[in-house]
């Protein structure tokens, strides 16, 4: 938006609302935001404010996986070994690492491909062969996040043994976890309904995609790509066998002995069967037992590292500040300074102004996604700044008596 001499001000209509840019960026912001969100209860609700299109699922590069099985019956394939693609001949007196990322919230906000490449990293420069926990507890996000997560995860997991621990892993949540060729989960958590929503309203058009998305997601970690689409659509059915040596075959329908989904519920794993089934490999509730079961808990061999740790809490820091920091600063750029007028008051704004552009650079994504400020809001802000600008000068110039008018 251009500022002109009329409207000097493109957001003050916003300053006396509960929450800054209302309306006037609600169509901006329907266009910036692709969610998956949840398809079935849960204790968070979506932004309904976020749309869905098609095109979300164009951006990223799709990851090669297995293809799916032709036949009306799939059994299981074998999990792939650990470290996957990792140099199993390096020195066998080199302690490895093992790094525990912490991933909360909305996918795109809490949970990025940005924190694991982070980790990517740190682990990359001790050498292949390190161990890398994704803990997830997220409700849903970002389809676009999504295909960048994948693409991230499916290259680590080339380098490093990638394990995936779900406190509560639904719909984008779910997605992020697939990719991880080993995945345990705590006594309490839940996994599935990886619906892609537009508001609260499934969106059909590209139901099949997204299903053969999700199907490409099982077949990328391991896992039989039938178990995918009963997660996204609730019509799916899926039961399985399993014999007494353990080997486990999933069938489209609900005619055998274990059923995981029926026709009228998108399919939800908890603990018990996804380990039944073989979908996860084991239950841990504390770090401490995960390691254990991990086999990553001597010391002799393997080095906890809190780099993962510090990396997640960094991030969900910023996050909280700006959540807190931003709605403070679009408040004050229409009331600091006014008591005074003039420059004072001009620079005041400007100073305001620039603290929320640079905020945006920080915290892009809190600030599109949840506190509704995007690109055109700051470029609004930008171009706000250079015209008070001119005003200062313009009044600095002027004679002193002026200079409070």
């Amino acid at each position: 938006m251009t500022s002109t001499n009329q409207d000097m001000n493109p957001m003050k209509r916003w300053s006396s609302m509960d929450r800054p840019f209302p309306c006037v960026w609600q169509g901006m912001r329907a266009l910036a935001c692709a969610l998956v969100v949840l398809g079935a209860p849960v204790d968070a609700s979506p932004d309904t404010g976020a749309q869905q299109t098609s095109a979300s699922f164009s951006q990223g590069t799709k990851p090669t996986a297995p293809s799916r099985s032709s036949g009306k019956q799939s059994t299981a394939p074998a999990k792939a070994a650990p470290g996957n693609g990792a140099d199993k001949d390096a020195a066998t007196d080199a302690k490895r690492h093992v790094f525990m990322l912490p991933l909360d919230g909305m996918v795109g906000i809490g949970l990025r491909h940005d924190e694991m490449e982070k980790v990517e990293q740190v682990a990359d420069k001790i050498g292949p062969g390190q161990v890398i926990i994704l803990r997830i507890n997220s409700n849903g996000g970002l389809v676009i996040e999504g295909d960048m997560i994948a693409e991230s995860l499916t290259r680590i997991k080339q380098k490093h043994r990638l394990v995936a621990w779900i406190e509560k892993a639904i719909s984008g949540g779910a997605f992020t976890a697939l990719w991880c060729d080993e995945m345990y989960f705590m006594p309490e958590a839940a996994l599935g309904s990886i619906t892609m929503l537009t508001g609260r309203t499934e969106v059909s058009a590209v139901r099949e995609e997204w299903k053969e998305r999700v199907a490409e997601a099982c077949a990328g970690g391991g896992r039989d790509p039938l178990i995918g689409p009963a997660m996204v659509h609730s019509e799916v059915e899926l039961s399985y066998e399993k014999t007494p040596d353990g080997k486990v075959t999933f069938y489209p329908d609900v005619k055998h002995t274990y059923v995981l989904s029926r026709s009228n519920e998108n399919l939800d794993f908890n603990a018990q069967n996804a380990e039944h089934c073989g979908f996860s490999d084991g239950t841990a509730k504390t770090d401490a037992e995960l390691y254990k079961l991990l086999g990553v808990d001597d010391g002799e061999k393997y080095i906890i590292s809190d780099a993962g740790k510090k990396i997640a809490a960094e991030w969900q820091k910023l996050i909280k500040d700006c959540k807190d920091k931003v709605p403070l600063l679009l408040r004050k750029r229409d009331i600091e300074g006014t008591s005074e007028g003039g420059v004072a008051q001009l620079q005041a704004r400007i100073k305001n102004n620039q603290a929320i552009i640079d905020w945006f650079k920080k915290c892009r994504p809190e600030m599109v996604y949840e506190l509704g400020v995007g690109d055109q809001a700051i470029e609004s802000l930008k171009e706000e700044n250079e015209e008070l600008r001119k005003q200062v000068k313009e009044l600095q110039a002027a004679p002193r008596e002026n200079r409070g008018n």
